[in-house]
C-alpha cells in the first residue's frame, strides 16, 4: 500500500477541498456512456472471457492512470496511493451478495484468475457484511440488468468516505454500436468534471483497445 502525503500548505486544491469537505454531500456523480462494441465482441465470441470481468479489468486499469482517483483522505492528511485496487459487490446464488478485493494486474489473465478465486470465495462465505478496512481500492458494482443513466449511492461519513466508487451497468444496442452505462462518484475536494473525463477518456482509449489488452 504504498502512498505519498500531500503537503495541504502549498496543495492547490486546498481551497476547494476545504469547501467541499464540509458539505454534507461531498460526491460528485457523472455518468457516461462507452463504446464498448470491441470488448463485447471480443467476450461473446466462442471462449470469450467475462464481459463483466473484462470490463472491470479495462476500468481499474483507467482508474490508475487518473492521479486524483487515488486520493484518499485519512483524517486530517490527504494521501495519494501509488496504485488501487477493484472493491467488488459479488452476487451470490440466494440473490445477496458479499465483497471481493481483487488485485489491479495490466495482465489479463493473472486479474481474471484472481477475479475467479475471489468470487469463488465469496459466494460460499457467510461472515458479517462488512468491507474490508483499505483505502487502496475502488469500490465497484456491476448491474448488467440496467440500462441507467443515472445512479446514487448509500454514503456514511467514515474512514472510507473518500474511496471512489464505479458502476457498470448493462451493455446494449444502439445504432449498431455496443454501449455500456458507467457511472463514477467521487469526492469533489479531490475530483473536479475535468479529473472525471479523464477516467472516461482512458476508459473509452482502453475498450477501443481490448483486442490487444485483454489478451494479454
Amino acid at each position: 500500500m504504498a502512498f505519498q502525503r500531500i503537503n495541504l500548505d502549498t496543495w492547490p486544491r486546498r481551497p476547494h477541498f476545504d469547501l467541499f469537505d464540509k458539505m454534507a454531500h461531498p460526491w460528485l456523480d457523472i455518468c457516461c456512456s462507452v463504446d464498448a462494441t470491441t470488448a463485447w465482441s471480443i467476450c461473446n465470441a466462442d471462449g470469450g472471457p467475462s464481459f463483466s470481468v473484462a470490463s472491470l479489468f479495462l476500468a481499474i486499469g483507467a482508474v490508475n492512470s487518473v492521479e486524483e482517483l487515488r486520493m484518499r483522505i485519512r483524517g486530517p492528511e490527504v494521501i495519494v496511493h501509488d496504485h488501487v485496487h477493484v472493491g467488488s459487490t459479488i452476487l451470490r446464488d440466494d440473490e445477496t451478495f458479499g465483497f471481493g478485493f481483487i488485485t489491479a494486474s495490466e495482465d489479463f489473465q493473472i486479474f481474471a484468475a484472481a477475479n475467479a478465486a475471489e468470487f469463488d470465495r465469496v459466494r460460499v462465505q457467510r461472515d458479517e457484511l462488512v468491507d474490508r478496512d483499505i483505502d487502496d481500492v475502488i469500490h465497484f458494482s456491476v448491474v448488467p440488468w440496467l440500462n441507467f443513466t443515472g445512479i446514487g449511492h448509500p454514503r456514511d461519513r467514515n474512514s472510507f468516505y473518500s474511496v471512489p466508487k464505479v458502476v457498470i451497468g448493462k451493455c446494449h444496442l444502439q445504432e449498431s454500436r455496443w454501449l455500456l452505462p458507467v457511472a463514477l462518484s467521487a469526492h469533489h475536494g479531490l475530483v473536479d468534471g475535468l479529473h472525471a473525463a479523464r477516467f472516461f477518456d482512458h476508459l473509452q482509449r482502453r475498450f477501443d483497445d481490448a483486442e490487444t489488452l485483454l489478451a494479454s
